[in-house]
């Protein structure tokens, strides 16, 4: 009887120690509501601490841990390069094709594309690249070219591939070529239909174009888009002086309008019709796009070389020719150097503002200098206004490309025995006939103006190349100061 009370009256009991047992373990999984709690990271934010304190705090080892980066890629330039003053106004249009759409376009939307508020991508095949639409610009030209004239067989065959689900890539070649030239004349109608009325200048570029963002709104701000302007690098072919469309053109507002119209004048069918005929006469797409202008708007070419360049920055002369004028485009050139000429842009707007053109002497300094310090194996420097050439080693070149053996002097024969040989020459010839070489067993060519040239390794021939360094800095001195020069 005593056991049982002591037992009824406050012992442990299995019920009691129950309770205890929940009670305890509810504290602890409460506890974060009522302990105070210090979070395991910091909570980091986008913003780019000050130089005084990173130098402050880059020797202290972290507290914590790091995490995970956002790794969103994005560039402080990016809203400002679109929001400078007339970058609204600007249609930038991109003609491409679809057998190097992968190859070449990625980096036009990783560098220009970022700043261009307004831009359009043609193409031979319509298409989408993520979620950009790609313009077919054959589309509108009449079936009666299309299903078979002989230029169009890529097309037909690039449908098939489409369809088929096939890299189009397997289909490059020379075919290519015969087919671009039908895109010219459908791109600038579809354009003018495509564009916002606010915009006052349409710049036609292709996919290996590189485009000076800067020094293209600084140009445009020259010049009235109200009257009638097409612009770009001037080529001859017969009667008809056109802008070279790789080099990239320019078409102000009221010269598109005009044409436009006087195509709706003449009705669409017929002026199609007529110029489809002519195209498929021509070689090329841009002489057409030039004669028709002329031809039914009366608006002729003006010059814009060399702020609009055929060459790129291996190939230029740099020479006065080129020096103070603001580059706007550069042709040939391959990813990694639209990707080069785009972070050096960047960086001169950083540092220059939007206001600021850059020159020609510029992108030499910055881009080309360094690298014609030196003599360089396996180099084609490409000069070529002085060619020695010994006919026994080279039998018939002397003909084609040399002077002639028999006339040179003794001392400018013994230029083909060496690479040092061949720099004497240079040097003997004075600075106004010589400020480069180049050299292989037999061949001594030497060159007034300074280029940079390319690798040759993997060339037939190997050249060594060399600059006369006294010469290459007094050629430039006498070109300073400069004074911008914003027409070709």
């Amino acid at each position: 009887m005593a056991i049982g009370s002591m037992s009824s009256c406050g012992g442990p009991t299995t019920a009691r120690l129950s309770i205890i047992f929940v009670l305890i373990c509810a504290l602890y999984f409460t506890r974060d509501f009522w302990l105070p709690v210090t979070p395991a990271v910091p909570v980091l934010h986008h913003t780019t601490p000050s130089k005084e304190t990173s130098d402050a705090t880059s020797d202290a080892t972290p507290e914590t841990p790091s995490i995970p980066q956002d790794t969103t890629i994005y560039t402080p330039h990016d809203e400002d390069c679109k929001s400078v003053p007339g970058a609204d106004k600007v249609m930038v249009i991109l003609k491409t094709g679809a057998t190097e759409i992968y190859e070449k376009l990625p980096t036009h939307f990783v560098t220009l594309f970022r700043c261009t508020p307004h831009f359009l991508i043609f193409s031979d095949l319509a298409q989408s690249y993520s979620d950009y639409t790609i313009h077919d610009a054959i589309e509108p030209v009449s079936p009666k070219y299309k299903d078979s004239h002989e230029d169009f067989e890529l097309y037909r065959k690039m449908q098939e591939y489409q369809r088929e689900g096939q890299d189009m890539s397997k289909l490059k070649g020379d075919k290519g070529w015969n087919l671009d030239k039908w895109k010219f004349l459908p791109m600038l109608h579809k354009t003018y239909e495509l564009s916002p009325d606010t915009i006052d200048w349409f710049v036609y570029i292709e996919a290996d174009t590189s485009l000076s963002w800067t020094n293209l709104l600084q140009w445009l701000k020259t010049m009235d888009p109200r009257k009638e302007y097409y612009l770009g690098a001037q080529n001859v072919i017969g009667d008809t002086t056109f802008g070279h469309g790789g080099s990239g053109t320019a078409i102000s507002r009221a010269a598109a309008e005009k044409f436009y119209n006087a195509r709706l004048d003449m009705g669409a069918k017929k002026f199609d019709a007529k110029w489809e005929k002519l195209t498929g006469e021509s070689c090329c797409g841009d002489e057409v796009v030039a004669r028709a202008l002329k031809a039914e708007a009366d608006i002729p070419l003006t010059p814009a070389w060399p702020l609009f360049q055929g060459e790129k920055m291996n190939t230029i002369d740099w020479t006065a020719t080129h020096w103070c004028t603001p580059p706007l485009t550069m042709h040939h050139v391959t990813a990694i150097e639209v990707d080069a000429q785009w972070q050096f842009h960047q960086q001169w707007v950083e540092d220059h503002g939007w206001n600021t053109p850059y020159l020609y002497r510029d992108l030499y300094a910055s881009l080309v200098a360094r690298h014609v310090t030196k003599p360089r194996k396996s180099w084609n420097n490409l000069s070529q206004s002085t060619k020695f050439i010994d006919a026994s080693q080279h039998p018939g070149a002397e003909q084609k490309e040399g002077d002639e053996w028999d006339r040179l002097e003794d001392w400018e024969k013994e230029s083909v025995k060496s690479f040092d040989a061949c720099r004497d020459v240079c040097e003997r010839k004075g600075k106004d006939d010589c400020v480069q070489w180049m050299w292989e067993p037999g061949r001594c060519y030497l060159d007034r103006e300074v280029r940079m040239g390319n690798t040759d390794e993997r060339e037939e021939d190997h050249w060594m190349s060399g600059w006369v360094q006294e010469r290459v800095k007094g050629l430039h001195e006498d070109i300073e100061p400069c004074t911008v020069n914003w027409h070709g």
